[in-house]
């Protein structure tokens, strides 16, 4: 610093007559502390991406054979499983991943998880993070973490209710002649389910067993694990194409699928007002003179992305539904409506069974293993109908006269009525549907809430 002091200062004087140099002292600069750096956060100390993702994999693997847990994994896409696993420990650890799965809660809704098995996830994680030499400090910190989440998956003390012991006996006694090992196993577990008061899984583990054996090998005991559940569908199971169009989120119109040869002089828009929720429903007109008979339909309502298609549907009374699975994954379709109550049972992908609708009404669609598909049906016995998206609907070809209207709201559980007169022309109509009851959350097919 001093010698560019220096040459700064002669510079300046531009070679000029001699005079006495003026002291100077020299600015010294210092550059400030640099900022301390933030601690590394857990997911960090864990070893980042390549470290968590192989610790996951060794724990799904372990799970996925433990015998308290392994059935739970049956029906699982794995490396999806995975997948979401890696981003919640992220998530979790502070590592700044986004978790795009769903919440612990919502995953776990009607699996009916006991203590024993909450249990076997924390063994099989601990052994993981020992084989990997995670740290003790990071590993209480990642169980740490875990831990509160098992009130959100472990079902509560005294809310279950175990199957009749004398009823476990008669499976224990079939069981024990029954020849695949396989088949054995599973009956074993239902019956370790049902003791337990696992109803809903203890059905799941003797339908898989039954899908080994045949419905004829082990139908002396199908009612210990299907008693209070909906009619089962036994009709043989359908093949569809593998390539099949994936269906539309609504169908259902009377002019869309019975058009006019030539329409009427009315017509009527409107809107279903006043909902705090959906926007979806299903809007029917009565006439108060005539009306036009709607011939039944054959419709289709799949199962693909663990989703419904259509999640809204209006179809004609007698109508004929087909529930086609196109996940890699079994799904158990039911219902519990009043109009119409059903199980369809496991099926894999690429099959399908059928049921007929025959009672005017709304019926409610679940799948008894993920508990967050739901689809809505209404079975219609009105001459114009047609379903209304964003809460706007329209019918361009009404006879003048009064009618009756009927307006099912998605997730409601009855139809808000009210009446309306048509005139030649255009016709406008609001419909306050704020009274319609909500159904509240679908439970699973043996009425449990989940």
């Amino acid at each position: 610093m001093r010698w560019m002091v220096a040459l700064i200062l002669a510079a300046g004087c531009g070679g000029g007559a001699k005079t006495n140099p003026v002291p100077v002292t020299p600015i010294e600069t210092t550059k400030p502390d640099p900022a301390p750096k933030p601690p590394a956060s857990l997911y960090e100390r864990l070893g980042g991406e390549p470290a968590v993702t192989a610790v996951v994999d060794d724990f799904v693997n372990r799970a996925a054979v433990d015998p308290r847990i392994q059935d739970r994994f049956f029906n699982s896409d794995v490396p999806n499983l995975k997948r979401l696993l890696a981003e919640f420990v992220c998530y979790a650890g502070g590592g700044g991943c986004k978790y795009t799965g769903r919440s612990m809660e919502t995953s776990h809704a009607g699996m009916q998880l006991v203590e024993e098995e909450f249990n076997a996830l924390v063994d099989a994680i601990v052994a993981s993070l020992v084989q990997f030499k995670v740290p003790e400090k990071e590993k209480a910190e990642l169980l740490g973490a875990l831990g509160p989440l098992a009130p959100t998956m472990v079902v509560p003390k005294g809310t279950l209710k175990p199957i009749d012991p004398d009823q476990l006996d008669k499976v224990q006694l079939l069981a024990a002649k029954v020849k695949d090992p396989e088949a054995k196993r599973l009956l074993d577990r239902a019956v370790i389910a049902g003791e337990r008061g696992q109803i809903n899984y203890a059905e799941q583990l003797f339908s898989r067993a039954e899908l080994i054996t045949g419905p004829k090998e082990v139908s002396s005991i199908a009612a210990v694990f299907r008693a209070g559940a909906p009619q089962r569908i036994t009709t043989a199971v359908k093949t569809v194409p593998a390539d099949s169009e994936p269906q539309p989120q609504v169908v259902g119109g009377s002019e869309a699928d019975e058009p006019d040869a030539k329409p009427a002089k009315g017509s009527l828009a409107g809107k279903l007002v006043g909902s705090a929720g959906s926007k979806m429903g299903v809007v029917m007109l009565y006439p108060t003179k005539g009306g036009k008979k709607r011939k039944a339909k054959q419709r289709v309502i799949e199962q693909r992305g663990r989703q419904f298609a259509p999640a809204l549907m209006a179809v004609p009374v007698g109508s004929t539904l087909s529930f086609p699975n196109m996940d890699g994954v079994y799904h158990n379709v039911f219902s519990v409506s009043k109009a119409k109550s059903f199980d369809l049972g496991l099926y894999k992908q690429g099959e399908t069974r059928e049921v007929k609708v025959d009672k005017a009404g709304i019926v409610r669609l679940g799948c008894n293993i993920h508990a967050n598909m739901a689809s809505y049906i209404v079975v219609v016995d009105a001459p114009h109908y047609v379903v209304a998206q964003d809460g706007a609907f329209a019918f361009k070809s009404l006879a003048p006269g009064k009618y009756k209207v009927k307006a099912y709201l998605e997730g409601a559980n009855d139809p808000v009525e009210s009446t309306v007169e048509i005139k030649e022309g255009e016709n406008s109509l609001d419909v306050d549907v704020s009274g319609a009851a909500p159904a509240g959350g679908l439970p699973d097919k043996f009425g449990n809430p989940r």
